[in-house]
């Protein structure tokens, strides 16, 4: 975990040497293009890179060829020159000539229609008054509005040619002619001659004494002028054909040679004399061109194979001889003493370095608790005291052997780890083999060793073995844990307790509790074979991760204790050669007085001021690149990408411009709409397998090396197609098609119960036309012989007879109660066809009055008749002709009114009088229907009936309704084939339905 950490901004020290930067190249092999003539910085962050080959733009991470297509496309590949202007823009010149400007995606070309010369363009400038000038093969040219404008006469321009321009801090303009330098100075508008001899200027610059610097082709790096722009040119002070010059932000001079190198003053180098860096040093070429500082404090080079950058190394490279190796170290006051296998010892400090008289390999050293300085190697052990070397003794064995660890006591007893086994005591002068001691391995010889604060010795031996040695006992004085590091290659004490460092881990003995660091950390403390705690109480570990520092409020988050685990590791891309030493010498980290930390690996020895880590204050600007979908590229426009319906794979790549260490560049995003949360990874590009339509956000933002986050980010708005059955209309149609399928269902119920009902009316249907049958043929028959009978009887008596008239009235009661019968057979039989006209039998009815005193009857009709189905039509006449016949009887009506209505939505039939009304809740006379035997056909017609009565002088009304579906016929089929006519019926409508 990285700590964030705000600091000073990041520039090269000007106190350090070039080889002491962090330096990278990138050559054609790692994908730059070659030959780099020019370079530039945009506000937007990018690197541009101006070649022979076309214009490339640079992140840090990807190089990508800049390609203007149709009409935009550039006019030239060449590129000679290249400026950043204040707003934002990027200005272009060719070689043979042309100008393009770069706004964003925006690209506009000037030629010879804009007043532009048919010639190469060497350098642009902005003078004290913004305008921009263009140094050409053939003068100078200034841009006025959209115009290119050559000086006039009357500006007294002297030369032919403009080799290149610079205008320095106080608004004048400093052109360079084939002849010479000329001023243009703020507010005038005449040139001014310099009284300099210049040969073919490249380049000027502006030291921040405010000399003018040239760079010359052929007569090297030197100051023109000074303050006053008057001085005499002196003598080059630097190499010869230079082509760049740059005063960095320290005030240190850059330049860079054609065949040489490059080239380095800084006033705070001892000497103030020219460094050199060169193709041997790890340069990518020796012929270079073009420098640039960027806005990170980087320093970078375009070279004939590629690309180099210069950026600060909070680690310092110690200059060791070369080839030296296996470096062992102790503090010596401000500087460090270093010992190794194949060269002399060596005292080094911040700044310098100095070879010793002790010529011996050193392998171990050790700081005596007197003050002297302990060494040891295979040739025996010295003391230093004074600045001089003492021999003390041979080593106390008869083979050659390397000094593996050096300790002292209070009681100035001297403690060697050997070759052998067990430990080797120097006390009086005296040597003494110790590797019998009870709970001492008797199978190793000590790997490191650290005398405490109480004077004991701490030893550390391979497989997870440390023990205490304390006045000739061995003991383990701890509780808790059991150690857990592998092989215990280093041993310190500080305030927070007893460090014990190995290969696999970390344990701290706390207060005589050991415990081990937590398994999430233990990746990056393993390899541990150097400790050291700062002036502040940070503690420092150097191992196979790199140097780790734990702040010391941070101690206890490695144990588990309170926080998560917080440290900051540094690594090759913090200046750090290889990784520590695992074996010998150690240990591998070291502490002078002047607060420097010093670590050893196997290529090399750094140092780290803790009281000076530069950090990088600058915010990332975040780009959205391009959006791909199955790997094909699609367009984005005005921030936002419309996708297809079924878009899969969707990849969006983006990047973020820290131009210093974009390798530790992070990247926090998140699809709103898709993802749940924010999504943190170094990933330059998100994957999204199948998003589905709708319309989200892509938001991404990053933070640079030093965890310095741009919070704004960038982001994009992309918009996927549905499918059309995930479409509005699609939903509302499915809507539709459901409540039409719903109602085609209800309506298929309505029918089954009609059907039903007709079933069963059917079967009553039947039932009465058999008892019709049973009627006529029993009853009926049986009353029209009674009547023959008493008809003959009745002419054998004499007309006057009292006899024969009471049987002719007998007869004329018979023939009344045939007609009853028959009419009731009839009525069984269902003779009259009442579904095809009920009005008409309704009306029929007063013929059946036999002979009753009927008022008047009116039939209305309303909406158009229809057929009727059977059951509901004989109900229906059944229920009128009951009404009306108790109106003519009861009701000493004078007026009966017979209403239809036939309706969409339900048939009714009302027959209303003005009669006397009568009592509801009186019983219906003996052999009458009755109200009750009106509901009942009501109810088995499937309709509801209403009787209204008991009102004085409203009569009585019946009212009876019957729904659609039980009333009228269908047009259409039973069953699952009237499904169908009903639904290409519906179709039909829908085809022929007028046209809006």
């Amino acid at each position: 975990m990285l700590l964030l950490v705000a600091g000073t901004a990041v520039a090269l020290d000007p106190a350090r040497a070039i080889g002491q930067f962090h330096h990278t190249a990138w050559t054609v092999n790692q994908g730059a293009p070659g030959q780099v003539t020019a370079l530039a910085q945009t506000a937007d962050g990018y690197l541009w890179l101006g070649t022979e080959i076309g214009l490339y733009r640079f992140d840090g991470v990807r190089f990508t060829r800049f390609a203007s297509t149709g009409g935009d496309a550039f006019p030239a590949t060449s590129v000679s020159t290249l400026y950043a202007s204040a707003d934002g823009g990027l200005w272009v010149g060719f070689r043979y000539g042309s100008v393009s400007r770069i706004d964003g995606d925006r690209v506009r070309h000037y030629g010879p229609a804009d007043g532009l010369p048919t010639s190469t363009v060497f350098r642009f400038a902005e003078d004290g008054e913004g305008r921009l000038w263009a140094a050409t093969f053939t003068g100078p040219v200034a841009l006025h509005g959209q115009q290119w404008q050559r000086p006039t006469a009357d500006m007294g321009y002297p030369g032919r040619q403009a080799r290149t321009l610079f205008t320095d801090r106080a608004g004048t303009l400093w052109v360079a002619t084939e002849n010479g330098m000329v001023v243009l100075r703020r507010g005038t508008r005449t040139f001014t001659p310099v009284a300099s001899t210049v040969g073919r200027v490249s380049q000027i610059a502006q030291a921040p004494d405010g000399a003018i610097w040239v760079a010359e082709a052929d007569g090297g790096v030197r100051p023109l002028a000074g303050k006053g722009g008057a001085s005499p040119a002196s003598d080059p002070t630097g190499p010869s054909a230079s082509a760049g010059l740059i005063f960095d932000r320290d005030g240190v001079l850059w330049a860079t040679t054609l065949g040489t190198g490059l080239v380095r003053r800084s006033p705070a180098r001892p000497g103030d004399a020219f460094e050199m860096f060169r193709r041997s040093d790890g340069l990518s070429s020796d012929y270079l061109q073009p420098l640039l500082e960027d806005r990170e404090g980087n320093l970078w080079v375009g070279s004939s194979r590629g690309l180099d950058r210069f950026r600060h190394a909070n680690l310092v490279q110690v200059a060791m001889p070369e080839g030296a190796q296996d470096f062992a170290m102790v503090a010596d006051g401000d500087a460090l003493l270093v010992g190794t296998r194949n060269h002399a010892l060596q005292r080094v400090d911040s700044v310098s370095r100095q070879p010793l008289a002790l010529r011996s390999a050193i392998t171990a050293m050790h700081r005596g608790t007197a003050g002297e300085l302990w060494l040891g190697g295979p040739d025996g052990l010295w003391r230093m005291r004074g600045g001089r070397f003492e021999e003390v003794s041979d080593l106390p064995v008869s083979v050659r052997s390397g000094v593996q660890a050096i300790a002292t006591t209070p009681d100035g007893t001297v403690w060697l780890s050997l070759n052998t086994p067990g430990l080797h005591r120097l006390r009086q002068g005296q040597w003494t083999h110790l590797k019998d001691l009870p709970d001492l391995p008797s199978n190793g010889s000590p790997l490191s060793m650290q005398v405490d604060a109480r004077g004991r010795l701490w030893l550390g031996f391979a497989r997870n073995i440390a023990v205490v040695l304390d006045q000739e006992k061995v003991t383990t004085p701890w509780t808790g844990q059991a150690i857990d590091v592998g092989n215990v290659t280093a041993l310190y004490e500080d305030q927070h307790g007893m460090w014990i460092g190995g290969e696999r881990g970390l344990a701290l003995v706390t207060s005589g509790r050991l415990r081990n660091v937590v398994p999430g950390v233990r990746e990056d403390l393993r390899g541990i074979s150097g400790i050291v705690a700062d002036a502040s109480g940070d503690v420092w570990f150097n191992g196979a991760r790199g140097v780790v520092r734990v702040r010391a409020a941070d101690v206890d988050g490695l144990f588990g204790g309170r926080g998560n685990p917080r440290y900051e590791r540094f690594t090759a891309l913090d200046g750090l050669p290889g990784i520590a030493a695992q074996f010998r010498p150690l240990p591998t980290a070291a502490r002078t007085q002047d607060g420097r930390l010093w670590f050893a690996t196997t290529s090399g020895l750094v140092s780290i001021d803790p009281r000076r880590i530069l950090r990088n204050p600058v915010a990332p600007p975040v780009e959205i690149l391009a959006a791909t979908v199955d790997g094909a590229a699609v367009s984005i426009h005005d921030g936002s990408v419309a996708l297809p319906a079924g878009a899969r794979n969707l990849r969006i790549r983006f990047t973020a411009l820290s131009l210093s260490i974009p390798e530790r560049v992070r990247f926090r995003y998140q699809l709103e709409g898709f993802d749940s949360e924010w999504v943190e990874g170094a990933a330059r590009s998100a994957m999204y397998n199948a998003p589905g339509s709708g319309r989200y956000v892509f938001r991404v933002t990053a933070s640079n090396n030093d965890g310095v986050w741009n919070e704004r980010g960038a982001q994009l708005v992309v918009t996927i197609a549905p499918h059309y059955w995930e479409t509005g209309w699609f939903r509302a149609l499915c809507v539709l098609a459901a409540a039409a399928l719903l109602w085609l269902l209800y309506l298929a119920r309505l029918r089954q119960l009609a059907a039903r009902i007709r079933t069963r009316l059917d079967e009553r249907h039947r039932e009465r036309e058999r008892i019709a049958r049973e009627l006529h043929d029993t009853l009926l028959q049986s009353t029209q012989g009674l009547i023959l009978r008493l008809h003959a009887s009745s002419r054998k008596l004499a007309v006057d007879d009292p006899v024969r008239q009471e049987l002719e009235s007998a007869m004329r009661m018979a023939e009344r109660v045939g007609a009853d019968g028959r009419e009731r057979v009839r009525g069984l039989r269902g003779d009259v066809d009442h579904a095809r006209d009920l009005g008409a039998a309704l009306m029929a009815v007063l013929e059946d009055a036999h002979g009753l005193d009927t008022p008047a009857v009116r039939l209305v009709v309303e909406g158009t008749p229809r057929p009727m189905q059977r059951s509901a039509a004989e109900e229906a006449y059944m229920i009128g002709r009951e009404a009306m016949l108790n109106a003519f009887r009861h009701a000493n009506a004078g007026s009966v009114q017979v209403s239809l209505g036939y309706g969409r939505q339900a048939f009714r039939l009302r027959v209303h009088d003005d009669g006397v009304g009568f009592n509801q809740d009186a019983g219906a006379e003996d052999g009458h229907w009755g109200l009750a035997g009106m509901h009942e056909r009501a109810a088995r017609a499937g309709g509801s009936l209403a009787i209204r009565s008991g009102r004085p002088g409203r009569g009585t009304e019946i009212d009876l309704q019957i729904p659609a579906a039980f009333a009228w016929k269908s047009p259409y089929r039973p069953g699952i084939a009237g499904l169908r006519d009903r639904l290409r019926g519906a179709l039909r409508r829908v085809r022929h339905a007028p046209r809006g």
